[in-house]
C-alpha cells in the first residue's frame, strides 16, 4: 500500500470518529472496539456516561442517574471536584512522573507515604505504591512467602484466606480467591491458579447454618486454630482478610471476630495481612477498617478510595520489621509512585478531614441502612446490613433455607 493511499484512509477514518456523534454512533463503536469485563456480550447496550457532580452522574442522551455504587466503591469524595484536577494540572506541569526503583523518589511520594503512615493502624512502617488493588494483592502475596524465605523459613508457603473473598484479578488474587472468581468461570480453561491456599469459614452473620449451632466467633476461632494445627505453624506464610467482605456483599463480620482471629496468628507469629482495597479512606466510617475493629495487620493493601477515582494508585503499608528484611527488593512497576496520583491522593485526604467526611459516612450509612429496613418484607430479600457506607441487600430464592437468588 502506498504512502498516499494510507494517508487517504487514515484521513477518512479520522474525520469520521471526529464528526459529533450521537449515543447510537457511539455505542456502535464501543461494541467494535471495546470489550467490557463481565458484559453480557457485544451485543448489550453500553451506558455512556459524560460528566459528574458530586453523587450524580449524566449520560451522553442527559438522563441523571444517582451513583449509589460510587464508580466501584471508590468515589469517596464525588465526582467534578475541579480542586484535584487542577492538583493534578499542578503537578504534571513540574513532573508528571520519575520511576521509583533504586534511589528515585518525588516529593508527592514522599507527602503522601508519610500521611499514609500516620493514619494507619500499624506504628512504624514503610509504603510501597503501586497502581490497583489486585497487583497490590498479588504483590502482597509475593511479599508475605519473601518475607518468610528471606528470614530463613522457605517452608512458610501456606496462606490462609476466607471462602468468598475477594482479592483482585490476578493469577495471585485467583489463588487467593479459589472458588469466589472460579465461580463466575473467570478463570475456567486458563491452568492452575491454585498453590499453598487453605480456605476458611467465612464470618457470615446471616448464614447461622455454616456454625454448627455454634457461636460465629467462637467457631471461627476453633477452625482457625484446628488449621493452623493441621497444617502446621511453620509452615503458613500469613493469613489474608478483609475487614468487609466487598464483593461477598458487603459483610460485615461481629465486632470481637478480627481481635480474636488475630490474637490466635499473633500466638503462632503468622502475619495477617488485611485487604482494604475497599474498606480504607472512609468506606467504613474510619480511615481503615482494621482501626474500626481494633487490630494491627501486619500489611495493609489499600487501593480503590485512595484517590478517590482520580488518578489510579495502590499502596502496600508494612510493617517497619517486616518491610526491613524485605529490603532492597523489587517493587512497584513502572509507574508506582506515579507523582501525579500521589499528588491527587494527598489532597483528597485534605477534603475527607477538611469536610468531615469519616463522621458523614457513618451517619448517612445508619440513616441508610435504617431506610432500607423495609426491604426484609419483600420475599426475595433476606438480609440488609453494612458498615458506614458499605451496604449489602442480600437476595434470596428461599428464606427458610437462605438460598442464594441465581444470578
Amino acid at each position: 500500500m502506498n504512502r498516499r493511499r494510507l494517508s487517504s484512509q487514515f484521513d477518512e477514518r479520522w474525520h469520521e470518529l471526529s464528526i459529533p456523534a450521537g449515543t447510537a454512533q457511539w455505542a456502535a463503536l464501543d461494541r467494535r472496539y471495546l470489550q467490557h469485563g463481565l458484559s453480557t456480550g457485544r451485543d448489550s447496550q453500553p451506558l455512556i456516561l459524560e460528566r459528574g457532580r458530586g453523587c450524580t452522574v449524566w449520560d451522553s442522551d442527559g438522563r441523571e442517574y444517582l451513583d449509589a455504587h460510587g464508580g466501584a466503591w471508590l468515589t469517596q469524595v464525588g465526582h467534578g471536584r475541579e480542586e484535584l484536577a487542577e492538583v493534578a494540572a499542578a503537578q504534571m506541569k513540574k513532573l508528571e512522573h520519575f520511576s521509583s526503583p533504586w534511589h528515585y523518589t518525588t516529593k508527592p511520594a514522599i507527602e503522601f507515604a508519610e500521611a499514609l503512615v500516620a493514619r494507619a493502624p500499624i506504628g512504624e512502617a514503610r509504603v510501597r505504591y503501586s497502581t490497583s488493588g489486585s497487583q497490590c494483592c498479588d504483590e502482597a502475596l509475593q511479599v508475605v512467602r519473601r518475607y518468610q524465605w528471606l528470614r530463613g523459613a522457605p517452608e512458610r508457603t501456606w496462606v490462609l484466606t476466607l471462602r468468598g473473598c475477594y482479592h483482585g484479578c490476578t493469577y495471585g488474587g485467583a489463588a487467593l480467591n479459589q472458588g469466589a472468581i472460579a465461580a463466575h468461570g473467570t478463570f475456567d480453561g486458563m491452568g492452575p491458579v491454585g498453590g499453598d491456599i487453605a480456605q476458611l469459614t467465612p464470618p457470615w452473620p446471616y448464614h447461622q447454618e455454616l456454625y454448627g449451632g455454634m457461636d460465629l466467633v467462637d467457631f471461627c476461632v476453633r477452625e482457625l486454630e484446628t488449621t493452623i494445627e493441621r497444617i502446621g505453624p511453620l509452615r503458613i506464610a500469613a493469613m489474608f482478610g478483609e475487614p468487609v467482605m466487598g464483593v461477598a456483599g458487603m459483610v460485615p463480620p461481629p465486632d470481637d471476630y478480627w481481635p480474636r482471629m488475630t490474637e490466635v496468628l499473633k500466638a503462632h507469629d503468622i502475619p495477617f495481612v488485611a485487604d482494604e482495597v475497599v474498606t480504607a479512606f472512609g468506606r467504613v466510617g474510619a480511615w481503615y477498617g482494621s482501626s474500626y475493629y481494633g487490630v494491627e495487620p501486619d500489611i495493609l493493601v489499600c487501593a480503590k478510595g485512595i484517590a478517590s477515582g482520580y488518578m489510579p494508585i495502590g499502596t502496600l503499608i508494612i510493617r517497619s520489621e517486616v518491610a526491613d528484611v524485605l529490603e532492597g527488593d523489587y517493587s512497584g512497576g513502572s509507574y508506582g509512585g506515579h507523582a501525579v496520583s500521589c499528588a491527587v491522593a494527598k489532597a483528597c485526604i485534605d477534603i475527607i478531614e477538611r469536610e468531615n467526611l469519616l463522621e458523614n459516612a457513618r451517619e448517612r450509612g445508619l440513616q441508610f441502612l435504617q431506610e432500607l429496613q423495609p426491604l426484609l418484607d419483600l420475599p426475595v430479600v433476606g438480609d440488609v446490613h453494612g458498615l458506614g457506607l458499605a451496604l449489602g441487600v442480600e437476595l434470596v430464592s428461599d428464606k427458610i433455607t437462605r438460598t442464594p437468588l441465581d444470578d
